[in-house]
């Protein structure tokens, strides 16, 4: 399983980083073309929102891995050692479970849709949609992942420096 993940993370760090690279330069070109040459491509705003769209879930999965994900561990440090396992388990299975059901809503609604396409460049609906599937579904299995396979969390959190 970790070989399968460490792969899937070059893939989705490339993408990541490619739709990334997309909001500065189409920007950047869509600026360029307008003002220099007075020749804007329509559509380029609906390219940068899908550029935005795969950084952000596409994203997603890389930060579970690295265990960034968004958390208040705070609170979580004061528990004694096994209620903290126990709430951390808890928090990983339900987020996971949560982003898991999510995926597949999307999916479900990508199907349902898959004759729409965008207003402007005429992307298929399905597509546009395809990053925030993956993203989602990668994500929650990850957390899910983690729920079952975590070391237990430290005893001796670094103490808070006020």
């Amino acid at each position: 399983m970790e070989r399968v993940w460490t792969s899937l993370e070059r893939v989705l760090g490339l993408m990541t980083l490619v739709a990334l690279a997309s909001l500065i330069v189409l920007p950047v070109g869509q600026v360029v073309l307008r003002e220099f040459f007075s020749r804007p491509i329509v559509g380029l705003e609906e390219f940068t929102r899908w550029g935005l769209i795969c950084t952000v879930f596409l994203g997603m999965p890389l930060l579970v891995r690295a265990n960034e994900h968004i958390r208040l561990s705070e609170f979580v440090d004061k528990l004694p050692v096994f209620a903290r396992r126990l709430l951390e388990r808890v928090i990983l299975m339900t987020g996971g479970g949560a982003l898991v059901i999510v995926a597949i809503v999307g999916y479900r609604s990508a199907m349902a849709n898959v004759g729409t396409r965008t207003p402007t460049i005429d992307i298929p609906f399905w597509l546009f949609a395809s990053p925030m599937i993956l993203g989602l579904g990668l994500s929650g299995l990850g957390l899910l992942w983690l729920a079952l396979r975590r070391a237990p969390p430290p005893t001796n959190p670094i103490p808070p420096i006020l």
